[in-house]
């Protein structure tokens, strides 16, 4: 019986090498009359016009959107999986998200690797230890990969194997009439073709022409292929021109030609065939895998590259040549011999050519087709991970991230902090707290929301809201402001400028965006006076978070001795207290309790400072004791906090849910006690109604909270702090529920 095959990568219309990588295979595929269709993936900058091959789309950061593709590829009985692995390329950090998706199916799954690094961080080794758990094959496009894959991330050498980048079969193309119409005609031509960004180098080659233009005065350079849509989005066309204006200063206008657009394949063939020597400058070595470079060997054409690792094992044996990263000098010496001895390029194009001609797309297919058709189980199906799963867990399906009332609670200058139901409330304006608290969210949020130009939106409204806030006259972050752009402070509280601190370096920690990680970069270092006077236990709290996320990333030593400087200053307010049966360090416990526990673990956590951590565990613990009655959270409320006499019951506010949930998940990270994501969820089902009143505080026709619970019931109104303790909580539990196994959303 014929095998129906599932390809799921990017696809054309989609602009970028994997999508065209996914579109050759496919073709591979269909030309040995192997059934097959497309999952394509999404990425949140644009819809695309797919073909009939297109049957499913994935949404990038959509994270519901890859467990309804498992679903569909068991509804339509596809008999195994091929995926197309980059990790910028799904959602989630480094591309998490897949990882939900290959644990649903019930199907073999081969996975091809278009990136393996040398040196991943602790989360990329994590992502790459679950693809090769979940897949029954990893195809490396080079062998250095293979290698990789075994001496980096301890894959077993039977998992993985080696399968070439396919290459097309370049029929006659009229040579001649193209060159006439980009008037190159009787030149001699260089070409450098692919999306365009700073990695690519191409000021290398620009370089170099100024001496080559010495021997052969008609060389042409053409750079054919469109800036990449995410540099765009990012960077705009800063790249591009840098190399215009490089192109004027060097006086080589008469020598470089940009061909400024995405070409097909078909006129890719032909600029191949036209050039005389194809030059690959890229700027670092560690790439497995180059679909340009192996075209251009099926153009029989010959190639002068950087020594990257692709390179290095496809131009072997005379196949081409090598010149070492950024040198200008070097490679217009090889240009030079290359430009002078025409049997030369012949020689070393035609050997890469040999090779070329193992590696045609319906061989490739056909090898795919075997290593899947080895694969597929008799029986047709394997179980999941979710059939397996302790039914007991799977007790509430947590519903998907909402951004409505959140956007309806921002206009264009931050967020406003009250509602009146779920109406905006005008009258009391803006606070830092909770712009602090949006921008903290916005940057958790970047990989799971698939809108990333909406995101991106306000989150620049928050952290330009904190820019405005900070007074340099006082040196302090304002923190009320009215709805008339009137400032009604002039330096906020501890806390507020805590709260500033804490998601500015988190920002600064996480953000992926160059212009946002500047700037609360600048603003978080420039606060650093603040944190130094900081002297209230929350408010210390707050600030340590920010330095722990901001040293977890950049390890500043400057930051570090500052953490250590004020985790010791909150440490020491429980000394008197610790042992004793009422351990707070003050009379009254009021609201935000659980950050100061969370804080000094995560401190203590970093430091390798256990006496911090230890210290944190039991105030947590103390805490944990005094807020959960009868299997629910019940946590402090603000008509009269929580004394040696006396606990209130109401108003119990969102703020202390999300705060439980974030300090017990914090502890069972340091502990690995399951005790404590046991608390997180029950505080976290308070949201959802496991509470004193047994009422569901989520509102969800709108994606917000309500404010709290009342003696006499749900408080309606959906303000800012509220709405965005809910998304903080729903984010951190839906992140620890997919990374532990179990079950999520």
């Amino acid at each position: 019986m014929m095998n129906k095959i599932a390809l799921i990568g990017n696809y054309p219309p989609r602009k970028c090498g994997i999508a065209t990588f996914t579109k050759d295979l496919n073709d591979g595929f269909k030309t040995n009359g192997i059934s097959t269709a497309v999952v394509a993936m999404n990425d949140g900058l644009n819809q695309y016009n797919y073909p009939s091959d297109v049957v499913f789309e994935i949404e990038q950061n959509d994270l519901a959107s890859y467990i309804n593709a498992a679903e569909f590829l068991h509804t339509n009985k596809f008999d195994a999986v091929i995926l197309q692995h980059e990790f910028g390329i799904f959602g989630g950090q480094d591309g998490k998200h897949i990882i939900q998706l290959l644990k649903r199916l019930r199907m073999p799954v081969i996975t091809t690797m278009h990136t393996i690094l040398d040196n991943p961080s602790d989360n990329q080794r994590h992502v790459v230890n679950e693809l090769a758990r979940l897949s029954n094959k990893i195809v490396s496009i080079s062998a250095k990969g293979v290698d990789l894959l075994s001496d980096v991330y301890g894959v077993v050498a039977e998992k993985s194997t080696h399968i070439h980048h396919g290459v097309h079969e370049i029929a006659n193309q009229d040579v001649e009439g193209l060159k006439k119409k980009l008037g190159v005609e009787n030149k001699q031509v260089l070409l450098s073709f692919g999306l365009l960004s700073k990695n690519k180098s191409i000021e290398v080659v620009i370089n170099a022409l100024t001496e080559v233009v010495k021997k052969h005065p008609d060389i042409v350079y053409i750079i054919v292929g469109a800036t990449h849509p995410h540099v765009i989005k990012h960077e705009g066309e800063d790249y591009r021109h840098s190399l215009i204006r490089l192109v004027k200063k060097l006086g080589l206008e008469k020598n470089v030609l940009f061909i400024n657009r995405f070409v097909s394949n078909d006129e890719l063939f032909s600029y191949l065939k036209m050039c005389d020597i194809y030059v690959i400058p890229y700027l670092g070595e560690k790439q497995i895998s180059s679909g340009t470079l192996i075209y251009t060997m099926g153009a029989a054409k010959p190639i002068i590259s950087t020594p990257f690792w692709y390179a290095k094992e496809m131009l072997a044996d005379n196949r081409g040549m090598l010149f070492d990263f950024k040198n200008s000098e070097q490679l217009s010496g090889k240009i030079n011999l290359l430009l002078d001895d025409e049997d030369l390029r012949n020689s070393i194009a035609q050997n890469a050519f040999d090779l070329a001609k193992e590696c045609y797309w319906p061989e490739i297919g056909i090898k795919y087709n075997e290593l899947a058709a080895e694969l597929i189980n008799d029986e047709g199906v394997y179980k999941t991970e979710y059939e397996l799963a302790d039914e007991s867990e799977l007790k509430f399906e947590y519903p998907p991230i909402k951004l409505n009332h959140l956007q309806t609670m921002t206009d264009n200058t931050g967020m406003l902090q009250h509602a009146r139901y779920s109406i905006p409330d005008r009258s009391h304006g803006y606070c830092t707290d909770d712009n602090a608290r949006a921008l903290l969210l916005s940057v958790m949020l970047q990989d799971d929301v698939q809108d990333v130009d909406e995101l991106n939106r306000i989150s620049s409204i928050y952290l330009s809201y904190i820019d405005f806030a900070w007074n340099p006259e006082k040196g302090r972050f304002r923190n009320f402001m009215s709805y008339s752009r009137d400032w009604l402070d002039e330096e906020g509280t501890e806390d507020s400028n805590g709260r500033a601190i804490w998601a500015l370096g988190y920002a600064a920690a996480n953000s992926n965006r160059s212009n946002f990680y500047l700037h609360s970069n600048s603003l978080f270092r420039m606060s650093f006076p603040v944190v130094k006077s900081i002297s209230h236990p929350r408010a210390l709290a707050y600030s340590m978070l920010g330095l722990t996320y901001y040293v977890k990333t950049h390890g500043d030593a400057e930051v570090i001795e500052l953490l250590k400087e004020k985790a010791y200053q909150l440490y020491g307010f429980f000394a008197k207290t610790i042992d004793n049966e009422w351990l707070w360090h003050d009379e009254k416990v009021t609201y935000g309790n659980s950050r100061i526990p969370q804080a000094l673990i995560f401190a203590g956590w970093y430091l390798k400072d256990d006496k911090l951590a230890e210290r944190g565990l039991k105030i947590l613990n103390w805490l944990i004791d005094k807020q959960f009655a009868n299997d629910i959270f019940s946590p402090v409320g603000n008509d009269g906090w929580l004394t040696p006499q006396h606990k209130a019951q109401f108003d119990q506010q969102p703020l202390e849910a999300s705060g439980m949930v974030d300090a017990c998940l914090q502890a069972e990270s340091y502990t690995k006690d399951e005790k404590y994501s046991s608390y997180a969820l029950k505080a976290f089902n308070w949201f959802t109604g496991d509470n004193d009143t047994g009422e569901v505080v989520y509102d969800f026709a709108t994606g917000g909270s309500r404010d709290g619970l009342m003696s006499g019931g749900v408080n309606m109104n959906q303000g800012a702090e509220s709405t965005i303790s809910w998304l903080m909580s729903l984010f951190n539990i839906s992140l620890y529920l997919r990374e532990t196994k179990k079950v999520s959303l």
